[in-house]
């Protein structure tokens, strides 16, 4: 089974005294990466499933779950590792059982690993991203890799000669120690990468997502030989990880404990560390961990590396800059009221590339940063100049905060002002935020986090070059009255600024702006916090159903099917809802401040009533049903004559124009937005809309039930793909379900 049930002792018990005396057992050495059996008594319903993801086809598919599975050997406990967060894996634990069977104090139950561990032994409290298992991705290569000739292998070789890594140093030559390197990444369809503790493991895959290195030991044991293998020091503890595949080069980002951030690119066996703890002071007492990263495609860089630290911090890096960051100073440079800066940087479409490391560096909260997403992402090309510049940010405060890159322009040469973050948004308990994804045509995004419902948000965008190419007939309001201030000579005024702009202004179009976010539905079906959420690409459906996959610490995994026109409409509550008082503790803190923020929007006179975000619904109230809320700004209510005068005349700079169309439709949204009645911001706080008011789905396509054989019921990942579906354990173990079509 597991070369620890293998060893046993002399005496006619099994001895249980290393499982009792340590929360880690059996972790002496660093081991192989073995495959290990299934267990007997694994439920039918775990071994076979029936799977609806068929690419659109009426063909009846079922997964099948192989009897064997990977384990990613971890090695022993690190000095800086937590003893409380500890993964065990299956055929640890499953060994456990069986020497407690054959213990002669079986008798007493209640024998658990580490039970002799003495409670009171000194484990100061470290950030729970510090052990955080197994990290495991899967990256496609084949598409993107040169066919299979004879000549293959050297022009593989040929290449690194012309490879843009002059930045990067070779893997040999750090201190970094290669356990194991093999050549053959261009014969590969795919490439698992999966790290635990400090050993980095890159594995091949056929196309068909089937292991192509598995070798046989002498104990007529199963391994599994990585392509590379590498293990940093024993203080390094890789904490957050990512993969992808640029200009025929798998690229690895991790971040680890100590600060850095480090690139691999394994073909070329280059490597390049960035050390994010650049204060020498805030090193010695307190050293910042990196908790994810994140890569994005940026029109004016080949790729950048969003890095968020456990205190809250977000650098952005260009990992092929000449320029090092050694002598970066971390010192305030400015703030807005929600960033603190301590590097500006332009990063709009009119910004300039820089040949800093260091693109940007602030700080967004005081708590981690979990998980990153964009419009921007490295695994697709840019599609157009339509595509919006957003970066999602989430963190263990509860909250996403949306970044537009475009109001970002000229932030390193003078104070902007409106904040670049122009959205909040919370998931409905409040807590901490897992992951977030963005749909694959960015019209919905989903959170999901330490609460188990999955949210889904939908998001409407303004047409910049559709308001800035077309000119407005104005001369009567929305209401059907004629517009003061002499309508005929300002709409013949703005007809002529416009198309005195247009011939200004280049051929070509620029990026949407966020015009609205609104909760669409939530999912119910996990019975504990959600790890991670993904849309899955290509499932041959109409254009309004995706499909999602998500996986987190219950053991199973979901597939969802969220069809937007199918899913009711957010229901309005009534008068008498509105004029319920609620309970103080349900209050949100912003209302505790204003308990006087609805008396002007009441419906009917008197007393004024406490309003709760999580039991009421906001997007109910009078106001905000109304025409010029519900549609925030049309481009008929734009005042296009406004942004072309005083200073932003045709005769100015076509940059400075459509920047002051950005912050014009900013600071309108702004208005329009109730919570502006409390924050001094241009930045838009959404609702917490209540859970009794808002549709839910709660049957899924297709689960996966786990429980049996993940002992902590901690799934981290999921990949699917045609021929197979992964699920990627905290505790190292890797099962792999291989799709039959009948």
């Amino acid at each position: 089974m597991a070369q620890t049930s293998s060893t046993t002792t002399e005496s006619p018990f099994a001895n249980v005294s290393m499982y009792l005396n340590s929360v880690s057992p059996g972790y002496t050495q660093l081991d192989e990466n073995l495959f290990h059996p299934l267990p007997n008594n694994v439920p039918a319903s775990t071994r076979e499933i029936i799977w609806p993801m068929n690419n659109g086809k009426s063909i009846n598919a079922k997964l099948k779950l192989e009897k064997e599975y990977l384990n990613i050997a971890r090695p022993p406990m690190g000095p800086f590792e937590s003893t409380t967060y500890v993964s065990l894996p299956l055929h640890v634990v499953n060994d456990f059982k069986e020497r407690v069977q054959r213990c002669d104090k079986r008798h007493e139950g209640n024998m658990h690993i580490a039970a002799n561990v003495n409670p009171l032994t000194q484990d100061p409290f470290r950030n729970p991203n510090m052990n955080p298992g197994a990290l495991t991705a899967i990256v496609e290569t084949k598409s993107k890799f040169q066919s299979r000739n004879p000549f293959n292998k050297l022009t593989t070789n040929f290449n690194k000669l012309f490879v843009k890594d002059e930045s990067f140093e070779n893997v040999e030559s750090s201190d970094v120690s290669i356990l194991s390197y093999n050549d053959e990444f261009a014969s590969c369809g795919k490439l698992l990468i999966s790290a635990n503790v400090n050993v980095l493991n890159v594995f091949g895959l056929s196309e068909s997502s089937e292991y192509e290195h598995t070798k046989v030991t002498n104990e007529e044991n199963e391994l599994e030989q990585p392509l590379l293998r590498l293990q940093f020091s024993s203080t390094c503890i890789i904490t957050s990880l990512t993969a992808f595949v640029l200009n025929e080069e798998p690229i690895i980002v991790f971040g680890c404990n100590l600060g850095k951030v480090s690139i691999i690119k394994p073909r070329s066996m280059k490597m390049k560390q960035i050390d994010l703890n650049l204060n020498s002071l805030e090193q010695s007492l307190n050293v910042v961990n990196v908790s994810t990263v994140y890569a994005i495609r940026h029109p004016l860089y080949e790729y950048l590396i969003v890095a968020g630290t456990s205190n809250g911090e977000v650098f952005i890096l260009n990992p092929l800059a000449k320029n090092e960051l050694q002598n970066y100073k971390k010192e305030v440079v400015g703030t807005d009221s929600y960033v603190t800066f301590y590097r500006k940087f332009d990063l709009s479409i009119f910004g300039q590339a820089s040949d800093e490391q260091l693109i940007g560096h602030f700080k967004l909260c005081h708590k981690s940063i979990t998980a990153f997403a964009s419009t921007l992402s490295v695994e697709e090309p840019l599609q157009n100049d339509l595509q919006p510049l957003l970066l999602a940010v989430a963190s263990e405060d509860g909250f996403v905060k949306f970044i537009d890159l475009m109001f970002s322009y000229r932030l390193d040469q003078e104070e902007s002002a409106s904040s670049i973050v122009t959205d909040i948004v919370s998931n409905y308990f409040n807590s901490g935020v897992s992951d977030v994804k963005f749909s694959p045509d960015f019209k919905f995004f989903t959170i999901v986090g330490k609460g188990d419902l999955i949210e889904v948000f939908k998001m409407t965008y303004y047409n910049i070059t559709g308001l800035l190419k077309k000119p407005e007939r104005q001369g009567r309001s929305r209401s059907g009255t004629v517009n003061s201030h002499n309508s005929h000579y300002t709409a013949m005024q703005a007809t002529q600024s416009l198309q005195n702009l247009q011939e200004q202004l280049p051929e070509r179009s620029y990026p949407p702006i966020i015009k609205s976010v609104e909760t669409v539905c939530r999912f119910k079906g996990h019975a504990n916090s959600v790890k991670s959420i993904q849309f899955l690409r290509g499932n041959g459906d109409s254009l309004s159903v995706y499909k999602l996959v998500s996986c987190g610490n219950d053991g199973k995994v979901f597939i969802w099917e969220f069809d937007y026109k199918a899913v009711p409409k957010v229901k309005k509550t009534t008068i008498a809802t509105q004029n319920k008082p609620t309970r103080e503790s349900r209050r949100s803190i912003h209302e505790k401040k204003n308990g006087n923020l609805v008396s002007t929007h009441s419906p009917s006179p008197g007393p004024v009533h406490s309003r709760s975000a999580h039991r009421r619904n906001l997007s109910s109230d009078p106001i905000l049903n109304t025409p010029s809320f519900t549609n925030l700004l049309s481009p008929k209510s734009l005042n296009l004559t406004s942004v072309l005068s005083d200073g932003h005349s045709p005769k100015s700079e076509a940059s400075e124009t459509v920047m002051a169309l950005y912050k014009q439709l900013l600071e309108v949204r702004s208005k329009k937005s109730p919570q502006k009645t409390f924050i001094q911001s241009s930045t838009i706080i959404s609702p917490i809309v209540n859970d009794k008011f808002l549709p839910s789905i709660s049957i899924p396509l297709a689960t996966i039930d786990l429980t049996s054989i993940v002992p902590d019921g901690k799934i981290d990942n999921v990949y699917i793909d045609k021929q197979a579906v992964w699920c990627f354990c905290k505790n190292g173990d890797l099962f792999k379900y291989k799709v039959y079509r009948e």
